[in-house]
């Protein structure tokens, strides 16, 4: 279908692919994505650009509707009395570096004035940083003297970066540009003549860049890493050549490895997890990766190691479950284009990449694909490995006897209402969290915000911390109080502390506000889905009755006149001055 063809595209491909394949999707539409409406409003002409966003967007799991404004018209599009988008839609702002006339100051308050009149809006931001010149005065000292353009600019882009974090989203054009090429990252012919800045083969790159952005802050970004062993980390074949015989870290091949493990170890750091599904003797494997001369990465990298001799398919469906991910969230990384192939016939949920023979282009293949683009990063993003590796250290502790084993954790969750330094987290939670989910409903930023602010609502984040790790910010839970009765909108937790009953203090938290509001009763919807069977019974397990039930879902009641939900023995709750 025409978005598996989209999917298959690289931004290298260039503008004649990118328009070809965009044509395509026109005439032949494939598997819809998640439906987006976004609009392009910008100091230049943007129509050559709007033509690659379908393309992009399907690339990268989207659908996307463009809304269409002239050019030059951003100011007078947002801030009309009457506003032309809906609640979640997506704005992309975009200038270039002829609009940079006056101080770095009056640059960087002009775009984030207007993020402000977005918000309004309820739209989601996405604001595009500015390429430098091609030509400066300055020549070669132009980064260093502070009157040139090129220097301004890159304050500027500094400057909007530090001020959309957490905020809105923003795009780094600077850093695409510096990929491309400066010298072919403009086309002053086209500036010239119908205000277009950039060189055709520049688009698909700006296109992609957006639509895995938005995509990403939709919950479409892969979170686990899967590789092979042989001919991926290594070369050679471990079973035949030995540990001695492997390659890695030394010689062309060899250091191609060792780079792209560092690659791989760098998407660990930002919050991507790495495991290992290989057809080889486990203690072999193990021994492998502990002990070769060479390697960068180690075993307490890995969140999971399979090595067996089951099919591949099978091996990743141990490390969904072990790790509890669904697989839609994997992408399988292996030299065999054999095994690429039964994995995505067995599931083609699984985002799979087969590798090119040379090893020095593994880590630019890995990285082409939009499903890695981090989006917005969080603070929790960081500390998602070292959260995982302490799931295995407790895992490792654990006795026959589940008390035992919660009390040994010696966990402390800390319930407070979402504020500005939390925003961001919650929202990526709602966006990506499927199988702890009762709902599985995708409110954006913005829409977070706005609920977060109205007093009508309970908007709480729940952080957790143990003997092991600090595992940041874990659950969200939303309620609004409907004047009598509160109604559960939201309640999800992140996969790595399902099992450890934070959720009785979430949920008796907002039993305590719904009785501060003079609530007499707290509802609460199971809605399902694929991925979220596992908290079909959590509202009858914890005395909740059935009220109502449907093809669409089960409505739970708890009577408050009775006191709120049970927290669990084994969290203890942090004292807060303020808040829940």
């Amino acid at each position: 279908m025409a978005t598996d063809v989209a999917v298959e595209l690289s931004p290298a491909d260039g503008y004649v692919t990118w328009t070809q394949r965009a044509k395509a999707l026109a005439r032949e539409p494939g598997t819809p994505g998640v439906a987006v409406r976004m609009a392009l409003l910008a100091t230049y002409t943007t129509d050559f650009l709007a033509e690659l966003l379908p393309v992009a967007g399907a690339r990268a799991g989207l659908t996307p509707e463009l809304l269409s404004f002239p050019f030059g018209q951003v100011e007078q599009v947002l801030l009309a009395p009457q506003t032309p988008f809906h609640e979640g839609d997506y704005v992309v702002l975009a200038g270039t570096h002829h609009d940079i006339t006056g101080t770095v100051d009056e640059t960087v308050n002009r775009w984030v004035g207007l993020w402000d009149a977005a918000a309004r809006s309820g739209v989601r931001v996405v604001q595009l940083g500015f390429a430098p010149p091609a030509v400066d005065a300055y020549g070669p000292a132009a980064w260093r003297a502070p009157q040139s353009l090129s220097h301004r600019v890159r304050e500027i882009n500094a400057r909007l970066a530090e001020h959309a974090a957490g905020r809105v989203l923003f795009v780094d054009v600077e850093q695409l540009a510096a990929q491309v090429g400066l010298r072919q990252w403009e086309d002053p012919r086209s500036w010239y003549r119908v205000r277009q800045p950039y060189a055709p083969d520049s688009l698909p790159w700006l296109a992609a860049a957006i639509a895995d952005t938005i995509a990403a802050d939709r919950g479409r970004s892969a979170r686990c890493v899967v590789v092979d062993l042989d001919g991926t980390l290594w070369g050679g074949i471990l079973g035949d050549d030995g540990i001695e015989g492997i390659r890695v870290g030394t010689g062309a091949d060899g250091e191609a490895f060792a780079d792209f493990q560092r690659y791989l170890r760098a998407l660990t750091e930002r919050g991507v997890l790495l495991a290992v599904a290989s057809k080889n003797d486990r203690d072999l494997a193990l021994r492998a990766i502990a002990e070769a001369p060479g390697m960068v990465l180690r075993v307490e990298d890995f969140t999971h190691i399979v090595a067996d001799w089951r099919p591949k398919s099978e091996q990743l469906q141990e490390i969904s479950d072990k790790i509890r991910l669904g697989l839609s969230s994997f992408v399988f990384v292996d030299d065999n284009p054999a095994e690429c192939a039964q994995v995505a016939a067995a599931h083609p949920e699984v985002r799979a990449l087969c590798l090119p023979a040379a090893a020095a282009k593994f880590a630019p293949e890995l990285a082409a694909l939009p499903w890695l683009h981090p989006g917005s990063l969080s603070s929790e993003d960081f500390t998602r490995q070292r959260s995982y590796q302490a799931l295995a250290a407790a895992e490792r502790t654990a006795t026959d006897d589940l008390d035992e084993f919660l009390a040994g954790l010696e966990m402390v969750a800390t319930i407070e209402p979402i504020n500005s330094t939390t925003l961001d987290r919650a929202a990526q939670l709602i966006a990506k969290t499927n199988q702890f989910n009762l709902t599985t409903r995708r409110h954006t930023q913005t829409q977070v915000r706005k609920i977060a602010e109205d007093p009508q609502w309970f908007a709480a984040t729940l952080r957790l911390r143990d003997r092991f790790a600090d595992h940041g910010i874990v659950g969200v839970l939303l309620a609004e109080d409907l004047g009598g009765t509160v109604e559960i909108d939201t309640l999800l937790l992140s996969c790595r502390v399902i099992g450890r009953n934070v959720e009785n203090n979430l949920l008796a938290a907002a039993a305590e506000w719904a009785l501060a509001q003079g609530s007499s009763r707290l509802v609460g919807r199971y809605l399902p889905t694929a991925r979220n069977a596992l908290v079909r019974d959590l509202y009858p397990g914890h005395g909740f009755a059935l009220d109502a039930e449907s093809e669409q879902g089960s409505v739970f009641g708890y009577d408050l006149s009775g006191g709120v939900p049970a927290r669990s023995p084994h969290v203890r709750e942090a004292q807060i001055q303020h808040g829940y």
